[in-house]
Protein backbone atom coordinates (compact mmCIF):
# COMPACT_ATOMS: atom_id res chain seq x y z
CA UNK A 1 0.00 0.00 0.00
CA UNK A 2 1.30 3.44 -0.91
CA UNK A 3 0.77 6.61 1.07
CA UNK A 4 0.73 10.17 -0.21
CA UNK A 5 2.78 12.67 1.77
CA UNK A 6 1.56 16.11 0.76
CA UNK A 7 1.28 19.78 1.53
CA UNK A 8 -0.75 22.58 -0.01
CA UNK A 9 -0.02 26.28 0.23
CA UNK A 10 -1.78 29.48 -0.72
CA UNK A 11 -0.41 30.66 -4.05
CA UNK A 12 -1.10 32.95 -7.01
CA UNK A 13 -1.47 32.36 -10.78
CA UNK A 14 1.86 33.96 -11.77
CA UNK A 15 3.64 31.21 -9.83
CA UNK A 16 3.23 29.06 -12.96
CA UNK A 17 6.15 30.81 -14.65
CA UNK A 18 8.33 30.26 -11.58
CA UNK A 19 7.45 26.54 -11.45
CA UNK A 20 7.97 26.15 -15.21
CA UNK A 21 11.47 27.59 -14.74
CA UNK A 22 12.16 25.56 -11.57
CA UNK A 23 11.13 22.23 -13.15
CA UNK A 24 12.49 23.04 -16.61
CA UNK A 25 9.19 22.02 -18.18
CA UNK A 26 5.91 23.66 -19.16
CA UNK A 27 3.06 22.76 -16.81
CA UNK A 28 0.35 20.53 -18.27
CA UNK A 29 -3.23 21.82 -17.96
CA UNK A 30 -5.50 19.96 -15.52
CA UNK A 31 -9.22 20.22 -14.86
CA UNK A 32 -10.80 18.21 -12.03
CA UNK A 33 -14.43 18.02 -10.93
CA UNK A 34 -14.89 16.19 -7.64
CA UNK A 35 -18.08 14.97 -6.00
CA UNK A 36 -17.66 13.69 -2.44
CA UNK A 37 -20.19 11.27 -0.97
CA UNK A 38 -21.11 10.57 2.66
CA UNK A 39 -23.78 8.83 4.66
CA UNK A 40 -26.28 10.81 6.73
CA UNK A 41 -24.59 12.04 9.90
CA UNK A 42 -21.02 11.68 8.56
CA UNK A 43 -18.69 14.57 9.34
CA UNK A 44 -16.41 13.71 6.44
CA UNK A 45 -16.92 11.99 3.09
CA UNK A 46 -16.47 8.29 2.51
CA UNK A 47 -15.38 8.45 -1.15
CA UNK A 48 -14.96 10.73 -4.12
CA UNK A 49 -15.74 10.50 -7.82
CA UNK A 50 -13.37 12.69 -9.82
CA UNK A 51 -14.10 13.58 -13.42
CA UNK A 52 -10.71 14.22 -14.97
CA UNK A 53 -10.44 14.24 -18.74
CA UNK A 54 -11.27 10.89 -20.31
CA UNK A 55 -11.77 8.97 -17.10
CA UNK A 56 -13.30 8.92 -13.68
CA UNK A 57 -11.16 8.28 -10.61
CA UNK A 58 -13.00 6.72 -7.69
CA UNK A 59 -11.09 7.28 -4.46
CA UNK A 60 -11.44 6.44 -0.77
CA UNK A 61 -8.92 7.95 1.65
CA UNK A 62 -7.87 7.71 5.24
CA UNK A 63 -6.41 11.10 6.07
CA UNK A 64 -3.87 11.85 8.72
CA UNK A 65 -3.23 15.57 9.05
CA UNK A 66 -0.73 17.38 11.23
CA UNK A 67 -0.82 21.11 10.67
CA UNK A 68 -0.38 21.51 6.94
CA UNK A 69 1.22 18.11 6.37
CA UNK A 70 -0.97 15.23 5.23
CA UNK A 71 -0.23 11.55 4.94
CA UNK A 72 -3.08 9.80 3.18
CA UNK A 73 -3.74 6.12 2.70
CA UNK A 74 -5.58 5.95 -0.59
CA UNK A 75 -7.49 3.32 -2.53
CA UNK A 76 -8.26 4.39 -6.06
CA UNK A 77 -9.37 2.96 -9.37
CA UNK A 78 -10.28 4.46 -12.72
CA UNK A 79 -13.31 3.91 -14.88
CA UNK A 80 -14.65 5.25 -18.17
CA UNK A 81 -16.43 8.55 -17.76
CA UNK A 82 -19.45 7.35 -19.77
CA UNK A 83 -20.76 5.79 -16.53
CA UNK A 84 -20.54 8.97 -14.44
CA UNK A 85 -24.30 9.44 -14.05
CA UNK A 86 -24.83 5.73 -13.32
CA UNK A 87 -22.19 5.83 -10.60
CA UNK A 88 -23.80 8.93 -9.10
CA UNK A 89 -27.25 7.30 -9.10
CA UNK A 90 -25.81 4.12 -7.60
CA UNK A 91 -24.24 6.08 -4.74
CA UNK A 92 -27.61 7.75 -4.05
CA UNK A 93 -29.42 4.40 -4.25
CA UNK A 94 -26.99 2.92 -1.72
CA UNK A 95 -27.87 5.69 0.75
CA UNK A 96 -25.04 8.14 0.16
CA UNK A 97 -25.63 11.84 -0.40
CA UNK A 98 -23.46 14.50 -1.98
CA UNK A 99 -21.29 15.84 0.85
CA UNK A 100 -19.57 18.56 -1.16
CA UNK A 101 -18.46 19.35 -4.70
CA UNK A 102 -15.13 20.85 -5.72
CA UNK A 103 -13.72 22.15 -9.00
CA UNK A 104 -10.00 22.64 -9.56
CA UNK A 105 -8.17 23.77 -12.66
CA UNK A 106 -4.61 24.73 -13.32
CA UNK A 107 -1.33 23.03 -14.15
CA UNK A 108 0.73 20.04 -13.10
CA UNK A 109 4.39 18.99 -13.24
CA UNK A 110 6.56 16.10 -12.14
CA UNK A 111 9.84 17.05 -10.51
CA UNK A 112 11.70 13.85 -9.70
CA UNK A 113 9.31 11.91 -7.45
CA UNK A 114 7.26 14.99 -6.54
CA UNK A 115 3.92 15.68 -8.21
CA UNK A 116 3.34 19.44 -8.27
CA UNK A 117 0.05 21.18 -9.07
CA UNK A 118 -0.81 24.87 -9.21
CA UNK A 119 -4.60 25.00 -8.98
CA UNK A 120 -7.40 27.51 -8.82
CA UNK A 121 -9.97 25.95 -6.50
CA UNK A 122 -13.38 27.46 -7.24
CA UNK A 123 -14.52 29.72 -4.38
CA UNK A 124 -11.18 29.37 -2.54
CA UNK A 125 -8.46 30.73 -4.82
CA UNK A 126 -5.03 29.53 -5.91
CA UNK A 127 -3.04 26.77 -4.19
CA UNK A 128 0.21 24.96 -4.75
CA UNK A 129 -0.17 21.23 -4.03
CA UNK A 130 2.80 18.89 -3.82
CA UNK A 131 2.84 15.19 -3.03
CA UNK A 132 5.30 12.36 -2.96
CA UNK A 133 4.53 8.65 -2.53
CA UNK A 134 5.83 6.64 0.39
CA UNK A 135 5.54 3.01 1.49
CA UNK A 136 4.75 4.16 5.05
CA UNK A 137 2.81 6.81 6.93
CA UNK A 138 5.52 7.06 9.62
CA UNK A 139 6.57 10.70 9.97
CA UNK A 140 10.17 9.87 10.94
CA UNK A 141 10.59 7.51 8.00
CA UNK A 142 9.21 10.26 5.74
CA UNK A 143 11.48 13.01 7.05
CA UNK A 144 13.44 13.26 3.76
CA UNK A 145 10.22 13.35 1.73
CA UNK A 146 8.79 16.09 3.95
CA UNK A 147 12.00 18.10 3.68
CA UNK A 148 11.92 17.72 -0.12
CA UNK A 149 8.39 19.18 -0.25
CA UNK A 150 9.32 22.15 1.94
CA UNK A 151 12.52 22.67 -0.05
CA UNK A 152 10.52 22.97 -3.28
CA UNK A 153 8.06 25.28 -1.53
CA UNK A 154 10.93 27.59 -0.60
CA UNK A 155 12.59 27.25 -4.02
CA UNK A 156 9.50 28.63 -5.78
CA UNK A 157 9.27 31.58 -3.40
CA UNK A 158 6.69 30.42 -0.86
CA UNK A 159 7.29 29.62 2.79
CA UNK A 160 5.86 27.41 5.51
CA UNK A 161 3.62 30.32 6.58
CA UNK A 162 1.75 29.87 3.25
CA UNK A 163 0.90 26.21 4.03
CA UNK A 164 -2.81 25.65 4.66
CA UNK A 165 -3.70 23.30 7.52
CA UNK A 166 -7.39 22.93 6.61
CA UNK A 167 -8.68 20.57 3.95
CA UNK A 168 -10.45 21.99 0.91
CA UNK A 169 -13.62 20.27 2.12
CA UNK A 170 -13.41 22.05 5.46
CA UNK A 171 -12.77 25.42 3.81
CA UNK A 172 -15.63 24.94 1.34
CA UNK A 173 -18.04 23.85 4.09
CA UNK A 174 -17.05 26.85 6.22
CA UNK A 175 -17.66 29.09 3.22
CA UNK A 176 -21.06 27.49 2.60
CA UNK A 177 -22.01 27.86 6.27
CA UNK A 178 -20.94 31.52 6.39
CA UNK A 179 -22.91 32.26 3.19
CA UNK A 180 -25.97 30.56 4.69
CA UNK A 181 -25.76 32.54 7.93
CA UNK A 182 -25.15 35.83 6.04
CA UNK A 183 -28.27 35.33 3.92
CA UNK A 184 -30.52 35.02 7.00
Amino acid sequence: MAYEVEIKAHAYPQLKEVIDSFTGTEGHPVNKDDVYYAMEGDVSPRFRIRDEGDELLITAKRNHREGGLECNEELEFSHGREDKETMHQMALMLGYHVFIEKHKEGFEWMHGDVHIELLNVRHLGWFLEMEILSPTDDRNANRDRILALYSILNSVGLCSCDVEAKSYQQMLRERMNSNTSESR
